[in-house]
């Protein structure tokens, strides 16, 4: 027995060690490494530029396409037929959007076409170990598996409401108006604000240890600001499109990356015992707008309406429909401000030069009063003070 047992253990260690399991391709977060189109060399993307990703997911042959172009989120459908022998599989994608391409750069822009126009039209895939490659004719797009990480706790002493002090790019100070906020909940990250003229709308995860932010596209008015602040909302735009390092010293935070430095300030705590909240809108009411700037209302194409239901402001700004995420926080002057908590929706109908600014307004997050029980005849009011850009503004609406 005992002559046995060295043959026993130098088999055993003899033997190769146990690969990894190989990813499946739904389910897994695919990071593009070379776009090839047809007839040319494959190319890998940039070091400056944020790769796309690529996301199938559901079950069975009917699923869903999610990721990002690297700039633009992702979107579509996909039929998956069944592995071929050599694991190649029929893979038909259709109906893929890139969504806005407002915060793509020109090299972004350029790759992003690249890559839709490939993914329309693959025909196949093929999975190696942690390589899958897409053919779409003699074009081929490959990716590799992003590498799973145990995911680390939340830093939750972050939550709450942050002001930007100072945005650094290229080693200089650009200026700001100290209107911009992120704030931070758990894993969700919402900026909302200004550092120019134009409103700016977005959202974002905090991850990983050390903290890291990733932000999604960034929305924004298409406003024409002095070039001093034309310059420092480029800067902040191009800071946003890579992961931020997240460092706090007590009452500031830090975000850094690759295009500069954004450094905040803590906001404003709710306490132990807030403030009484002012009359609230009514939800089941519909105002509509009655005076501007002590004047009547326009005359528009549709009545200029507002409704205040399940946290959403929507209505009519004379012609197209409108709509956002809002909350109403604080007391100003008997009245609670209200503020966008998302990217604002319009639809698109060709309108005549009749409509109103509903979105600018709701954008420079006005003072809301009440006045009146609820129901038809209530008066709801939104005021903004004057700003070295803009006007003060008034606007009544009555319930009814």
């Amino acid at each position: 027995m005992s002559a046995l047992l060295p043959l026993t253990l130098a088999v055993l260690t003899s033997l190769p060690a146990p690969t990894p399991a190989s990813p499946a391709l739904v389910g897994t977060t695919w990071v593009l490494q070379t776009v090839q189109p047809a007839g040319s060399a494959p190319i890998m993307p940039g070091a400056r530029l944020t790769r796309p990703t690529l996301t199938l997911t559901g079950s069975g042959a009917e699923l869903t396409v999610g990721g990002t172009t690297g700039c633009s989120p992702l979107t579509g459908a996909a039929r998956l037929g069944t592995a071929g022998p050599l694991k190649t599989a029929t893979l038909l994608l259709r109906g893929v959007q890139g969504g806005s391409s407002q915060n793509c750069t020109d090299a972004a822009l350029s790759l992003r076409e690249d890559y839709l126009n490939l993914l329309t039209r693959v025909t196949r895939s093929e999975l190696s170990g942690d390589t899958l490659t897409l053919s779409a004719g003699k074009g081929r797009l490959t990716f590799r598996a992003l590498e799973a990480r145990p995911t680390a706790p939340v830093n939750t002493s972050l939550n709450g409401a942050w002001t930007a002090l100072r945005l650094t790019a290229s080693g200089r100070d650009l200026p700001t108006t100290g209107l911009l906020n992120v704030t931070f909940d758990g894993p969700k990250v919402t900026l909302g604000g200004a550092v120019g003229c134009n409103a700016l709308r977005g959202t974002g995860a905090l991850l990983g240890s050390p903290a890291r932010v990733t932000f999604g596209p960034v929305s924004s008015t298409r406003m024409a600001c002095p070039p001093a602040q034309a310059q420092a909302e480029t800067a902040l735009l191009s800071l946003l499109r890579a992961p931020l390092t997240v460092t706090q010293a007590g009452s500031t935070l830090t975000l850094s990356g690759t295009g500069g430095t954004l450094t905040l300030t803590r906001g404003p705590q709710p306490t132990a015992t807030p403030a009484p909240t002012p009359a609230t809108p009514d939800p089941a009411a519909t105002y509509t707008l009655t005076r501007v700037n002590g004047a009547p209302a326009p005359a528009t194409a549709r009545p200029v309406s507002l409704t205040f239901r399940d946290g959403r402001v929507g209505g009519v700004d004379g012609c197209n429909n409108v709509g956002a995420p809002y909350a109403l926080r604080g007391t100003v002057s008997g009245g609670t401000v209200l503020s966008l908590t998302g990217p604002a929706f319009t639809t698109r109908i060709a309108c005549p030069e009749t409509g109103v600014n509903l979105i600018g307004l709701l954008d420079r997050a006005p003072t809301l009063t009440v006045q009146g029980a609820a129901g038809r005849g209530q008066t709801l009011t939104l005021t903004v003070p004057a700003t070295a850009d803009a006007p003060a503004e008034r606007w009544e609406f009555q319930a009814r």
